[in-house]
């Protein structure tokens, strides 16, 4: 097996997206907005043949991914992983953005740079960040949001080796349907050229490679 295509794709816009809420754990539905993007990436994904693909368990990414592999023209099953669940606000659910993030993700790592704090410190001073604002006090810590997606990742990395080698195919194609965060954050710590700062637009994708050892990126922010 030469190497794995992982196709990392955020669900598409919700009504809690249209109407700028925090929704993490909580879900609402797809937007007919979301739909439509959701649609396009699925054209464009079509001639990709997804050996394995995965989702969050929430509904967003469960409707987003069934979207996707209605346009592939063989049967996959789609598998729910509770690991890749957005990162979970706690107290700060359902809040209005500007109230949760009164400076963007962006924003924050301007800072840190002017600051000269090293990019490994990054992510978990922004979740360090939000855990101190959340009065509740149930907000996910660093160590735990982290743990679940290296775990969801060396699960499905294990299970592409291991189709990889039942069929013996040169390259093996992996959708996983995410969120922001998780993907964001995941490809930070993976890719030593990405840039936190780089959204990934609602229903858009990135294509990353795992070869020889280490992760590529080949696309980023695509529909």
């Amino acid at each position: 097996m030469a190497a794995i295509h992982y196709y990392f794709v955020r669900h598409g816009e919700t009504t809690a997206n249209a109407d700028q809420r925090i929704q993490g754990w909580t879900d609402s539905p797809v937007t007919r907005t979301g739909m439509r993007v959701v649609d396009q990436v699925a054209d464009t994904l079509a001639d990709i043949p997804f050996d394995l693909a995965y989702t969050s368990d929430l509904d967003r990414c469960v409707e987003t991914g069934e979207r996707i592999l209605m346009k592939q023209d063989h049967d996959i099953q789609l598998f729910t992983v509770e690991g890749f669940r957005e990162y979970n606000f706690g107290g700060l659910e359902d809040q209005d953005i500007e109230k949760v993030w009164p400076k963007s993700i962006g924003q924050l790592v301007d800072d840190m740079r002017i600051n000269q704090i090293p990019s490994t410190q990054y992510v978990p001073l922004i979740i360090e960040n939000l855990v101190a604002r959340d009065e509740e006090g149930n907000s996910e810590d660093f160590i735990t949001f982290w743990h679940r997606i290296e775990e969801a990742m060396l699960d499905i990395h294990d299970d592409a080796l291991e189709v990889g080698m039942e069929t013996q195919k040169q390259d093996i194609n992996v959708l996983i349907i995410s969120h922001d965060m998780p993907i964001r954050f995941f490809l930070h710590e993976v890719l030593a050229e990405f840039d936190l700062k780089e959204d990934l637009d609602y229903g858009h994708y990135a294509h990353v490679v795992y070869a020889k050892g280490a992760y590529e990126l080949e696309e980023f922010n695509q529909v």
